[in-house]
């Protein structure tokens, strides 16, 4: 396996990259489907830029991105086009932060705020097409999505009481999720592009392709001085004053991910140094992905490795071995 030398791509057809990429964004158009097509944009562009001349691959996006904005008009949807442009532009700068070779902070955060800005911009100019302001039509959605969940429950066999008490807790909800509203868009943000940095490191590592400085994902750490930013904001949280609690709650998950995602990257080299099989890992990430008290361990793992460092004690154990 060689390192990749950025300067020279390697090459592929004008019209393949057309067809892909027009296929996402048409694809970001389908109710459900849309959404996972939509998802993976960044991979895919970020992906190609390294497997072909990446001014083909920006001239192909943005001739895809004008050809559904076209037919969006047609449909007086328009504004639909801001999530698969956004999302596509991401992709485009995690390709180029990584070709510029930037830490890999900035190779995730620079296409999350991207992705947040595009939030912005629906709720923004949604709010006003609907004469509401965005905090409103944040509050619609959040109120539909709580409906939405509430209908699938009651599809599912429980029994009378057990739906009645999900019914009875949807202002609950709805005052939750307004209220931690800002640290999921941002940890939806973050959490999307530094998954499809996993997966596109993997795809072009199997082609041979390795960029230094995003080659190991399993020995990030989140920075010393997030410890002191996750205290300060769990003493803001316990504050009772209404409006620094809320600023303290967001301020706390959004720090919560980062010491997630540092759990990961531990789990991963715990992997890597025990060489479980791929199907393994992949059981294990699912039980993750689904367990919420494995999540909050994996989180804890994180935030506990200030002061234990798993990876040095991994690393003994194998040289004992």
């Amino acid at each position: 396996m060689t390192t990749l030398n950025l300067s020279p791509f390697h090459d592929a057809s004008f019209p393949r990259l057309l067809l892909v990429i027009a296929l996402f964004l048409a694809a970001s158009l389908l109710p459900f489907a849309g959404l996972v097509f939509l998802l993976v944009i960044p991979l895919v562009l970020y992906v190609l830029c390294f497997l072909s001349d990446p001014a083909k691959t920006l001239k192909a996006f943005l001739a895809s991105l004008c050809a559904v904005a076209a037919l969006l008009w047609t449909m007086n949807a328009a504004a639909s086009v801001a999530a698969p442009a956004a999302m596509g532009i991401a992709g485009m700068l995690m390709a180029w932060s990584a070709e510029k070779r930037f830490r890999v902070e900035a190779v995730v955060l620079l296409p999350a705020l991207v992705v947040l800005g595009a939030i912005a911009f629906y709720f923004i100019f949604g709010a006003l097409q609907q004469s509401l302001t965005p905090w409103e039509l944040v509050l619609k959605n959040i109120r539909e999505s709580v409906e939405l969940n509430i209908e699938f429950y009651s599809r599912l066999p429980l029994n009378p009481e057990e739906l009645q008490a999900i019914v009875d807790s949807k202002p609950q909800m709805i005052s939750l999720f307004a209220r931690i509203f800002p640290a999921l868009c941002v940890m939806a943000a973050v959490f999307t592009i530094w998954v499809n940095l996993i997966a596109a490191g993997r795809l072009l590592k199997s082609r041979g392709i390795v960029l230094p400085q995003l080659s190991n994902l399993s020995q990030w750490s989140a920075p010393g001085w997030l410890v002191w930013v996750f205290i300060a904001a769990g003493g803001l949280g316990a504050v009772p004053v209404t409006p620094i609690r809320v600023v303290g709650v967001n301020i706390l998950l959004v720090a919560s991910l980062l010491y997630f995602l540092q759990g990961l990257a531990i789990v991963s080299f715990f992997f890597q140094h025990k060489n479980i099989s791929p199907f393994f890992r992949f059981l294990a990430y699912f039980l993750i992905a689904i367990q919420q008290i494995l999540m909050i361990a994996i989180a804890a793992v994180g935030f506990f490795n200030l002061w234990v460092d798993f990876r040095k004690y991994l690393r003994k154990d194998r040289s004992t071995d």
